[in-house]
């Protein structure tokens, strides 16, 4: 099945969040022990799977989930100390976790699966005092992981994101994220275009200490899915934003809505647009697990304009971010490597 045929999940109900906190642990454990019931018959594999591909990834599996628990525990706790989450650490101790759990699965991971990241040129992170807007691209495995690291751990800002609410079924992740007021976006469209609402009351709350992210594509670019856009929009006779789409095959529309309404209740804060590449191709477990380890590094360009130098007016900032998807394209696809088409 092609990956861009596949259904969202629909978020769950808040009874079931706290279900699956409570029993997140004793799950932890079941699969813990099944994975070291299985990895010796793995290990038998080694014949047909030199690289051990299928045990690695279990492996890093396995470990990404107990870190996942490590934050549900610790977000227990936080709240024991501060009932109302008034606590004037609440903000970084939970910005702690998030740095600290996001350091020991990229650790994990680059040993395990080769997964490492590289960044272009020097990364400016905003300007002291300003709050950051962070619109990126989306493509390929753990890329808002590797985002979401680069400003808690890197730039050292609490990170707000704009992501779909099916990640509300990782209690870990959601916990932590509503307690920084990320924003869900209960939609199938997508982060990028509906629920402005949401997106701007997050953005009127940004501090100096923030970096809202946002990935104006709404979903992961495949090769499918940009299929699936400039067959859609041949169908619906649209020359002007087929011919857009054929030219710039490396990324999806970029949908304006909710960058514009960033801008508009959030006029101070300065922004960043990341271009990255590296794993592209490379998507579904099936892929992941054919290119363990992985041989590409995950290529990141972040370039900042100040404030002042991005419009507020929605047609504008339209117009501004179709020019910057324009420089995304050309940078991927100046970058891409021979490997990654395989």
């Amino acid at each position: 099945m092609r990956i861009s045929s596949l259904p969202s999940l629909p978020a769950p109900p808040v009874w079931l969040r706290l279900v699956l906190q409570a029993v997140y642990p004793l799950f932890g454990i079941v699969m813990s022990l099944l994975f070291v019931v299985v990895a010796p018959f793995l290990l038998l594999l080694w014949p047909w799977d030199r690289r051990l591909a299928i045990l690695r990834c279990l492996f890093l599996a396995v470990y990404v989930m107990w870190e996942d628990i490590g934050l549900v525990v610790e977000c227990w706790y936080l709240r024991l100390r501060s009932p109302r989450g008034t606590s004037p650490t609440w903000d970084a101790d939970h910005l702690a976790l998030i740095q600290r759990a996001l350091d020991n699965v990229l650790f994990t991971a680059k040993r395990v699966v080769g997964f490492h990241i590289e960044i272009e040129g020097e990364l400016t992170v905003g300007r002291p005092g300003h709050p950051l807007v962070v619109i990126s691209r989306h493509a390929g495995p753990a890329d808002s992981l590797a985002i979401a690291w680069l400003l808690a751990s890197t730039a050292g800002r609490i990170p707000r994101i704009v992501l779909a609410d099916a990640l509300l079924w990782d209690p870990g992740i959601a916990m932590v994220l509503q307690r920084l007021d990320s924003y869900f976006v209960p939609s199938r469209s997508g982060a990028g275009d509906d629920r402005t609402k949401g997106v701007a009351e997050l953005a009127a709350t940004l501090t100096r200490k923030d970096a809202m992210l946002i990935f104006p594509e709404g979903r992961n670019w495949t090769r499918d899915r940009h299929e699936d856009q400039v067959r859609r929009l041949r169908e619906q006779g649209e020359p002007d934003r087929l011919a857009t789409a054929v030219a710039r095959p490396w990324v999806l529309e970029a949908r304006s809505r909710g960058v514009a309404s960033i801008r508009q209740h959030a006029p101070e804060a300065d922004v960043m647009v990341i271009a990255h590449t590296g794993l592209d191709m490379i998507s579904g477990p099936a892929a992941v697990i054919r290119a363990v380890p992985f041989r590409n590094r995950l290529l990141l360009r972040g370039r900042t304009y100040h404030s002042e130098d991005v419009p507020t007016d929605g047609d504008e900032v339209a117009t501004w971010l179709e020019a910057r998807w324009g420089e995304v394209n050309h940078w991927v696809d100046t970058h891409v490597s021979g490997r990654e088409h395989l």
